[in-house]
């Protein structure tokens, strides 16, 4: 009987001096940093506490920002007939990730903190990144979808974020090691992502809005190890996102320039016998019309078209006006616009005037002369108005 009672007093007694050298000592635990070591590391009562609260749940890693903003350069003009693809520039914005702090904050000697994202955006299926890297969010846009990517690992879209959602895992932090000597590699964890527009089909001007594309957060799969007793079989908190700036849409346009908007030409004054016969012409005058294109592009197709109020039966021809200001009206005698080439302009047709030049500014040639309607022809003066619209494609 005594024997076992003194059994059991030594017991005690070795239990109680083995928790003083622990805590007399921990250089000395430290310093056997190998797996399948029998200490633990040694946490404050704060961080065991915070390790209690949420023992199922891995403790969050810390990010360089918890709000990760891509700023695409705005606004970005489109041009009309541009092809579906990447348009406008594209914007990055880097984010690190550093596990120490949840590595110190469990009692295990081994963590394994992969990086995750999670709560993607809603997804373009069907339309396929350029060039087959990355992932298509869509916009509120019709017709423009966000590409992106990521480095060091590619964006990519697996039912692998928090609770079955899309997303991927960006990469794997190890740490090992106790309170005062510890190390995680790699420390921190460093990944870009970019972003660009897609044009995936027609497109009308407007904002995209700012979109939140997705979280981050971080699990922590723990080495089997007997020394090793949490296991974390819940992920982290989300601990960062990542937000696309909201995004002006213009089309690029092609304008009249001021001296071009309101073109007057002025036809030499001739003789009646210049306009012998009904059909005759005199006095071609040859004008330009001054475009201007925002954003060149040769792709473009571009058309005139030339309409008036007072059309003659023959192609090209404005009947002259029942008065001018000039004067008097001549009679039977109209003005005839004729194109570059020197075909009779038709009214109310688009016709093709071919690419913008590289440089966005191109110049329409044409001609205006005296037309007889009939004959005889009566002196006095002509005049007429035509109103053209160039169209593009």
């Amino acid at each position: 009987m005594k024997s076992a009672s003194f059994a059991s007093r030594l017991a005690s007694q070795v239990a109680v001096l083995s928790l003083i050298i622990a805590l007399i000592v921990p250089s000395i635990c430290a310093a056997v940093a190998t797996k399948g070591a029998s200490v633990k590391k040694v946490g404050s009562p704060m961080r065991l506490t915070a390790l209690a609260a949420s023992a199922n749940q891995s403790p969050e890693c810390t990010p360089s920002t918890s709000n990760a903003t891509i700023t695409i350069p705005s606004p970005i003009s489109i041009a009309p007939g541009a092809p579906n693809g990447l348009i406008g520039s594209a914007g990055s914005v880097t984010v690190t990730i550093s596990c120490v702090n949840a590595f110190l904050i469990t009692p295990n000697l081994y963590d394994d903190f992969f990086a995750w994202t999670g709560n993607l955006a809603a997804l373009d299926s069907t339309s396929a990144p350029p060039g087959g890297a990355g992932i298509m969010f869509q916009t509120n846009v019709p017709g423009i979808d966000v590409l992106l990517t990521a480095k060091q690992t590619q964006a990519s879209s697996t039912s692998t974020g928090p609770n079955g959602t899309s997303g991927w895992q960006m990469g794997k932090i190890s740490c090992q090691g106790y309170t005062n000597n510890y190390s995680c590699t790699p420390d921190p964890l460093s990944v870009k992502f970019t972003a660009q527009l897609v044009k995936t089909g027609p497109v009308a001007p407007g904002t995209i809005n700012s979109i939140q594309l997705l979280q981050i957060y971080n699990s922590d799969s723990v080495p089997a190890d007997p020394n090793d007793p949490q296991t974390y079989p819940s992920p982290s908190n989300s601990f960062s996102t990542l937000t696309l700036n909201a995004v002006t849409l213009n089309m690029s346009t092609c304008n009249v320039t001021a001296g071009s908007s309101n073109l007057s030409v002025t036809l030499p004054t001739i003789v009646s016998n210049a306009l012998p016969s009904s059909g005759s012409v005199a006095g071609r005058t040859a004008f330009s019309i001054q475009y201007s294109c925002q954003s060149a592009n040769k792709n473009w197709a571009l058309y005139m078209t030339m309409s008036t109020a007072n059309p003659g039966t023959a192609t090209g021809v404005i009947m002259p006006s029942a008065s001018c200001s000039a004067g008097a009206p001549a009679s039977n005698v109209g003005i005839q616009l004729l194109q570059g080439n020197l075909q009779p302009m038709p009214f109310n047709t688009a016709q093709s005037v071919g690419n913008p030049p590289s440089s966005g500014n191109f110049s329409l040639n044409y001609y205006a002369q005296y037309y007889a309607t009939g004959s005889p022809i009566g002196a006095g003066f002509v005049c007429g108005t035509a109103t053209f619209t160039m169209s593009y494609q």
